[in-house]
């Protein structure tokens, strides 16, 4: 047996989320002001610990989905200002109310419930990312919401901020751009926010009074590129080992539905993760995973709780690392590698790590 071992293990890095704030912070305006934005776990890596080693970077804001993860960091003793993004029922609403959130609202229905628990307001303005936003009667919402005095801030959402053509980004900023100005000569105080990972990055007209860093903090990048070319460090590395490696002849094969068959004879490692860890049945066959930085294909159909991998030569041996994401003898395997591969993006392929995958995490921001 392995001692000291984990199955499945998620190593945080939270001087990578410090680095990745700082850097983002650095560019924004003097008075601009960052928006860590922890939702679904913090894209899988850990809500708490990566919210308190953002904010120790120099993060002033939170941003979360849901008024059940405001209470997680409420709970916690965080005491930031937090923002919830999503759509509330009215029970939610009052949990958000009473975990001091501030939240988003668009039609005249939400504003009313939320004036009458006094809860501080974003209205939220839809330039063309055509999911929920108020059009023309944002100056309106506003308008009500600061005669009671819960208006906080103004926002929109950029819908094509990480694509090279940026004809309809530039359309989008222009329309928040003239509603916001009109918005600050009536109410000055007004924190008008509008850019996401992408937009803070590639354009400092998009930064107004706050930006909402998401993909970014976690060392991603939200161009699908390598994030090294923006300054970024990947935060979060995948990393398992090899359980039993077992020879087999040609013409056997590895696996459910025998997608795989030696074509002569070959090494076969055994490693005790799958789909259910969040490593995606899509990647069978596929995939390739490092080990002793050299990198191996995965051969076979991945399982729940197992996949395989052709080991080259007499390269590994039972307990060795086997990491998915992340760096190994000088050899590296990014998230953004894994989503082209998927046909997907970074973000699911974080957001997708399980439950059950341990996280560990270092770099000096403790869950205490």
């Amino acid at each position: 047996m392995l001692e000291g071992r984990e199955r499945a293990l998620a190593t945080v890095d939270l001087a990578a989320v410090g680095h990745n704030v700082r850097h983002l912070a650095s560019l924004l305006p003097r008075a601009g002001a960052l928006c860590a934005v922890v939702k679904a776990n913090g894209y899988g890596h850990g809500a708490l610990p990566v919210a308190r080693a953002a904010l120790r970077a120099g993060a002033t804001w939170l941003g979360v989905a849901t008024a059940a993860e405001a209470e997680e960091l409420r709970e916690a003793a965080i005491e930031a200002p937090m923002l919830v993004f999503g759509p509330l029922t009215g029970d939610e609403l009052r949990r958000a109310a009473k975990a001091q959130a501030e939240v988003v609202v668009w039609s005249e229905a939400m504003l009313r419930e939320a004036l009458r628990l006094q809860v501080r307001l974003h209205v939220k303005y839809d330039t063309g990312m055509g999911r929920l936003g108020v059009g023309a009667r944002g100056g309106s919402l506003c308008d009500a919401a600061s005669r009671a005095r819960c208006l906080s801030g103004l926002m929109t959402h950029f819908a094509t901020a990480d694509e090279e053509d940026d004809s309809f980004f530039r359309l989008q900023l222009r329309r928040f751009s003239d509603l916001a100005a009109k918005v600050k000569k009536t109410f000055p105080d007004t924190i008008c926010h509008a850019a996401n990972s992408a937009a803070t990055l590639r354009e400092p007209a998009a930064h107004f009074d706050l930006v909402r860093a998401g993909i970014a903090v976690y060392g991603l990048s939200p161009f699908h590129d390598d994030p090294a070319g923006h300054d970024l460090r990947p935060v979060m590395r995948l990393a398992s080992y090899l359980a039993d490696v077992r020879e087999v002849a040609a013409g056997d094969s590895v696996g459910y539905g025998r997608t795989f068959r030696a074509e002569e004879p070959a090494r076969i490692g055994i490693v005790p993760i799958g789909y259910a860890d969040g490593i995606a049945r899509a990647l069978s066959n596929r995939g390739e995973v490092l080990i002793g930085g050299r990198r191996c294909p995965v051969s076979g159909t991945i399982s729940m709780d197992q996949l395989t991998v052709l080991l080259p030569g007499d390269h590994g041996a039972p307990g060795d690392e086997v990491v998915f994401i992340g760096e190994s003898g000088g050899e590296r395997v990014l998230a953004e590698e894994v989503a082209r591969l998927l046909g997907t993006i970074n973000y699911e392929i974080t957001c997708g790590v399980g439950s059950r995958v341990v996280r560990r995490f270092t770099g000096g921001v403790t869950l205490v």
